[in-house]
């Protein structure tokens, strides 16, 4: 999106302020049903992987697999839930989403691992550091079409934030599936093939955020 002129956007900023979020009765459905699609989409690319202890203790698998889903849940609130007005969320939450989760999804599975610290053993090669990597961003296919949807057009403000902030979120569901499936522990592996797409996410979301998200000058619509 081209920069805007100063009188515009300040034009813009002054309207987002007076503007209160479409209302839920209106915006409901069609938020279902951006959900329903994307869980719907994340559900086919990993049925054909399944769940996979591989020799993990299921208590292991659980306490991740919880702690992950919990990291993921949370950044996808602070990224794409509706506020009183269209501003949103500040620059600096939305920043912490996309460069925090990341290192959370790291430390709490390097803390589980703590207790169970045979399942690091098992280093993984680079092949399956690959695999991993790009079963990861699969998965994360159907979160980012959701929450793209929910926040397309919505941020006059900072829509690389958002974009950065929605991407990291995606991520960190396909984050949360690969680890249902992959039996790898070790912190190699984990770095590379179940944390890394949130990265890559989180920076594909902002090079795409001014577009996506962005609110334009109906010109321009």
């Amino acid at each position: 999106m081209t920069t805007l002129p100063p009188e515009l956007r300040a034009a813009i900023l002054e309207q987002a302020k007076r503007t209160p979020s479409p209302d839920a009765g209106k915006t409901g459905r069609a938020r279902a049903l951006a959900v329903t699609v994307g869980v719907a989409i994340a559900i086919a690319c990993f049925a054909p992987f399944g769940l996979k202890l591989g020799g993990r203790p299921p208590a292991f698998v659980a306490l991740s697999a919880v702690g992950w889903a919990a990291i993921a849940i949370a950044a996808s609130v602070v990224a794409a839930a509706k506020r009183k007005t269209m501003l949103g969320v500040a620059r600096s939450v939305l920043a912490l989403v996309a460069l925090g989760a990341a290192p959370a999804f790291f430390a709490w599975f390097m803390g589980c691992t703590m207790g169970w610290p045979d399942v690091r053993d098992g280093a993984g090669t680079f092949h399956q550091h690959v695999i991993c990597l790009l079963s990861t961003s699969l998965f994360a296919l159907g979160p980012v079409v959701a929450l793209a949807f929910l926040r397309r057009g919505s941020d006059p403000v900072h829509p690389r934030a958002t974009g950065a902030a929605l991407g990291a979120a995606a991520g960190a569901w396909g984050g949360v599936l690969i680890d249902l499936h992959c039996p790898l522990a070790s912190p190699m592996h984990v770095a590379i093939g179940h944390v890394l797409p949130i990265a890559i996410y989180a920076v594909l979301g902002a090079l795409v955020g001014s577009r996506l998200f962005g609110v334009r000058p109906s010109s321009e619509k």
